[in-house]
């Protein structure tokens, strides 16, 4: 969402030249050098990780105890809570802001000779909307996370676990709610995106159809299909003879 975020603002820009950086290899590195980022980053993890079992097929993954689980507590909240959204806002306001400057001045210097095309413009108006529910429902997820995090595991009881593992589990169901939520929002954001989904749902549709008539004819018998096409002939004759 971020790296969309970026290549979104890059394409309303004001500059042709800053434009232009939208492009393939830019994001194929772009998503490469992240993946592998985080990939390093949490390698750790593997090791200094403890399993408990507090009861049979009960099973909870804990960082030990100390400084390591403060520290991936704190990280995990700034890095998966608070980082993303926070990036995500000036990313949208950026591209905002290029989009009412396209819309008020259009473009006409030397540096924009390559104007905004409005599939691009609807796409980030699409982003921004996708932007607006992930950082809403990045922050109610963020602030499950602070509040579970408020006692050590090792020190809490039974009934704080188990309202902690709710809270927890609510906040990952958000987690699918905000994919389906996105879906919706681009579906009410843009007619484009709209006339292509009613275009596609129809296509399925007629295929479905062509594909049961198909089946029909072929799993007929033959003296079936002569008695069909005899009918056929007869109705039409007698419409010709009508007329």
């Amino acid at each position: 969402m971020i790296l969309g975020s970026i290549d979104r603002t890059l394409v309303t820009s004001r500059n042709a030249l800053t434009r232009q950086r939208s492009t393939r290899r830019l994001a194929f590195w772009s998503i490469s050098g992240v993946t592998l980022l985080w990939l390093l980053y949490y390698v750790h993890i593997w090791f200094f990780t403890n399993i408990q079992s507090p009861a049979p097929g009960i099973v909870f993954c804990f960082f030990q105890s100390g400084i390591y689980a403060q520290l991936m507590s704190y990280s995990t909240m700034t890095i998966s809570g608070f980082l993303p959204p926070l990036l995500m806002a000036i990313l949208a306001f950026s591209t905002m802001k290029n989009l009412r400057h396209l819309r008020v001045h259009p473009a006409a210097h030397e540096h924009a000779s390559t104007a905004l095309s409005s599939k691009d413009r609807q796409l980030a108006i699409m982003l921004l909307g996708e932007i607006v529910i992930s950082v809403v429902f990045s922050s109610i997820g963020s602030i499950i996370y602070v509040y579970t995090q408020r006692i050590p595991n090792q020190s809490k009881t039974i009934e704080q676990r188990a309202v902690d593992n709710f809270l927890l589990d609510f906040s990952l169901d958000l987690v699918f709610i905000q994919a389906t939520v996105a879906g919706y929002s681009n579906f009410i954001i843009s007619k484009t995106f709209r006339k292509n989904l009613r275009k596609q749902f129809w296509t399925i549709i007629l295929n479905a159809c062509r594909r049961t008539r198909i089946n029909y004819f072929s799993n007929m018998p033959s003296n079936a299909l002569d008695r069909t096409a005899r009918a056929g002939t007869i109705h039409l004759r007698t419409v010709v003879m009508h007329e």
